[in-house]
């Protein structure tokens, strides 16, 4: 039995990465009805009842701030985040590869992971004080929404290795390390 290749190896890893990144971004995406149907309800509450709630401000900003954080890493992953390659593009493939990686490796991983960091003891801290809103009339407790920015952050973070890894092996083939299931 033959022992696969380190290449082999960083693929399968890339590919669990970002199956991790995927169910996140499909978790995700059960925030939009909500979001949808929290901004529903206060609509018509508000100008069909002339009763405004107290809640549906505090939910839409947590909802939304919860769902841009968690479906960054697949938007990153599907290569849909605005990129200005003016100069990058005249350069060859593999002095690319070199760019970017050196972005990732010196800029990227570094400031995410500090981040990433930050909003994990956030969410710890408040979930064990039971820290609630203190500028809202509702008052909810916001460890739930700082554990989706934490989930978030650190899920970006896996995404931004795992595209390290890919211009690094890019740099020394000449084309990006691609998933397992998508290579010909």
């Amino acid at each position: 039995m033959s022992r696969p290749s380190p290449h082999t190896i960083l693929a399968r890893l890339g590919e669990v990465g970002e199956r991790v990144v995927r169910v996140t971004w499909f978790a995700g995406l059960i925030l939009y009805p909500a979001l949808i149907l929290c901004i529903l309800y206060e609509v018509i509450a508000r100008y069909g009842f002339n009763a405004p709630t107290i809640w549906a401000f505090d939910i839409t900003f947590m909802a939304h701030g919860a769902l841009f954080m968690v479906t960054g890493a697949y938007a990153l992953q599907i290569n849909a985040h605005v990129r200005i390659n003016v100069l990058s593009t005249r350069l060859p493939k593999r002095m690319q590869h070199a760019a970017n990686l050196i972005s990732y490796v010196f800029l990227l991983l570094p400031g995410v992971w500090i981040f990433s960091n930050a909003a994990v003891h956030r969410a710890y801290s408040s979930y064990v004080t039971g820290e609630v809103e203190l500028v809202s009339a509702w008052a909810p407790v916001v460890w739930p929404f700082f554990t989706a920015l934490a989930l978030g952050l650190v899920v970006f973070w896996l995404q931004c290795f795992i595209e390290a890894a890919r211009h690094m092996v890019g740099i020394f083939t000449g084309h990006p390390l691609m998933p397992l299931d998508t290579e010909t």
